[in-house]
């Protein structure tokens, strides 16, 4: 565990990796995998360099202890044009694809036109492959929106650094009621997916978390073996076993679950764009639920916005001794490249109730 270091906290402070160089890793997930026999942290996330467009891909980096941050660079890459499946970077990558599925690939790889946000990751015992999920959206035929594509995307990597390939984006599981209220999305676009989150169990059931139903609606939906797909498809699909409608009507983004002791938590936030606004969680006896809302876990002075932050993951540094961190995004809607992390400790508390202290420049000691 890290010692005699500190976190900046709610201060919300720049981070910088080894080389100096400020942390491009918004709206990620940071998750422990053991490599060669070597346990790290990995932290993935969007890389804002060039702000909201060009679209920079997803950014890795790793660490022992979480304070020392190494580089491991891209590990999605986007391109300018189709023509970029002939670059040897690429070309490693892709070089099997015909120009049909170069063309089904590069609509949601294209830096001038995508929107990749809220990536996470997880490793499949299974496959030896290393999984990651991300919100795949931005224009494209048929939508001139930054989001209206409303889609997930997924790769894979024989290793958490990459190189990744990515498989495809797709619309997920929908309620089957063509008169039910499916937002501003519609019937039409149903399955749609906005901010969304991954959650590996500890019977390595994967779960997919994501605002759908004009994020109306927070859907958790169970993977395949693989965790590349959904578990059922999504036309044929059952509402309560291969997935859960939750919080319907309640507009939630942001989605952190975690585990702790016998209980699930989930910790969201409302939907008011790049601006922070009050967060909220709720507790189950599963991952799918039902759901029992507990409030705001903030106690303290600025809890109206979640001290200026809006959650991104709840990184476990230590499961058995109740050591667990919230990460937030302080996004920076004038300058992404400069948005910030803030990162609080959870206090569990009796009846299953948690707390984010407003806390700077405080140590796990």
């Amino acid at each position: 565990m890290p010692d005699n270091k500190t976190f900046s906290g709610a201060a919300g402070e720049r981070m910088y990796d080894t080389k100096g160089k400020l942390i491009q890793a918004h709206g990620g997930q940071i998750q422990k995998f053991t490599v060669n026999g070597t346990k790290r942290w990995y932290w993935i996330g969007e890389d804002k360099t060039d702000g909201y467009r060009p679209c920079g891909g997803i950014h890795m980096y790793s660490s022992s202890d979480l304070f020392q941050l190494k580089d491991e660079g891209v590990i999605l890459r986007t391109m300018d044009t189709i023509e970029d499946f002939m670059l040897p970077y690429f070309k490693q990558t892709y070089g099997d694809l015909d120009r049909i599925e170069q063309e089904r690939l590069f609509v949601d790889l294209d830096r001038q036109n995508c929107v990749i946000e809220r990536p996470k990751i997880i490793y499949n015992k299974k496959t030896g492959k290393y999984v990651i999920w991300f919100h795949a959206d931005g224009r494209c035929s048929g939508s001139e929106g930054d989001y209206g594509k409303a889609k997930a995307g997924v790769a894979i990597a024989d290793s958490p650094t990459g190189n990744f390939r990515f498989l495809g984006s797709y619309k997920l599981n929908y309620h089957n009621d063509p008169t039910a209220d499916y937002g501003f999305d519609g019937w039409e676009n149903r399955g749609s997916v906005r901010d969304m989150n991954l959650f590996l169990d500890k019977d390595d059931t994967a779960y997919i978390i994501y605002s759908s139903e004009g994020n109306r609606t927070t859907y958790i939906s169970k993977l395949n073996d693989a965790y590349t797909a959904l578990a059922a498809e999504r036309d044929t699909a059952r509402e309560g076993i291969d997935f859960t409608r939750n919080f319907i009507g309640a507009y939630k983004e942001a989605h952190a679950m975690f585990h702790y002791k016998n209980k699930y938590y989930l910790i969201q936030s409302g939907c008011t764009g790049w601006s922070p606004n009050p967060a909220s969680y709720a507790v189950a006896d599963c991952p799918m639920g039902p759901w029992k809302e507990m409030g705001d876990p903030c106690p303290d002075v600025g809890k109206e916005t979640t001290y200026d932050s809006q959650s991104a993951c709840v990184i476990p540094v230590e499961e058995e001794n109740g050591i667990y961190v919230y990460m937030g995004d302080r996004w920076n809607e004038q300058d992404l490249a400069d948005s910030r992390y803030v990162w609080l400790p959870i206090q569990f508390l009796p009846d299953s109730r948690i707390a984010l202290p407003r806390m700077e420049n405080w140590t796990f000691n």
